[in-house]
């Protein structure tokens, strides 16, 4: 397997902006020109697998760990990579426009260094969205919007966000979506009766526990449904439900639409 891999380059110029690059490091070192590199787009990446450094415009460092999420603004000065014999697994993305520079004129991309955002957003979500090759217009728009909803979920929170032990949880009941939790072993795992558990995680997060997976997980089938052309078959057998007849009936009672019918529409 290529260590590099390309999902996308120079996608059509829109009113919105434009995906200039998208792709995934796998175990391998980032190739980040230092001491400190400025780019003329914004640039995301998502650490996966691994660990190394940020370095901030004034010299600072930070730790990357799995799970850290960094945008880096036009014109910011940065470097990020791994230390010597060390090696990391990112998926990364370089895009421009006015969406996004409204999104940094308010606040959601001020962020400088790497953050892990809680609840943390689905990556099986960024993945589809970068892996989509739109050749129209109106394509590329609705991934340049796919993407700017994905930044919206992992921008920082007036309030800070949650305690540790609900982002734990809600980390867990975001990612590995094909994969069934036990809700009551969930609270055991973050050190918590399961009453307390389900109070807490609903008075954070918004939602119960329960139906904030269901919600990611519908999340990542309508990203799914928008941007490839896998068949609601094989998105319910990615997502972990019994059949493509259960997650319709889930997505048309989420949506008001089925999955066909959604694709359609968009």
């Amino acid at each position: 397997m290529e260590r590099t891999q390309i999902l996308a380059s120079d996608l059509p110029a829109t009113r919105l902006g434009q995906m200039v690059l998208a792709g995934q490091l796998i175990d391998d070192v980032p190739a980040v020109p230092g001491p400190l590199r400025v780019m003329e787009h914004y640039v995301l990446s998502v650490v996966f697998k691994g660990r190394g450094r940020y370095r901030h415009a004034d010299r600072r460092v930070e730790p990357v760990t799995a799970g850290a999420v960094m945008v880096l603004r036009p014109g910011q000065p940065h470097w990020y990579g791994t230390d010597r014999g060390e090696r990391w697994t990112e998926v990364f993305a370089v895009f421009r426009g006015p969406l996004f520079d409204t999104f940094a004129q308010a606040g959601l991309l001020s962020h400088d260094g790497p953050r892990y955002p809680s609840p943390p957003p689905a990556m099986a979500a960024l993945r589809a969205i970068l892996r989509a090759s739109p050749t129209a217009q109106r394509a590329a728009e609705h991934q340049l919007l796919a993407l700017a909803g994905w930044l919206l979920d992992v921008a920082p929170q007036p309030d800070g966000g949650g305690t540790p032990e609900i982002a734990a949880a809600a980390e867990r009941l975001a990612s590995q979506l094909d994969h069934p939790v036990d809700l009551r072993a969930l609270a055991a795992e973050v050190g918590l009766p399961y009453d307390t558990f389900r109070r807490r995680f609903t008075a954070e997060i918004g939602k119960p526990p329960a139906a904030y997976r269901n919600e990611r997980r519908l999340a990542a089938a309508a990203s799914l449904l928008r941007l490839t052309d896998m068949t609601v078959r094989a998105i319910a057998r990615t997502l972990g439900y019994v059949d493509e007849f259960h997650l319709s009936r889930r997505f048309k009672a989420h949506y008001g639409l089925s999955p066909r019918d959604f694709r359609r529409s968009q």
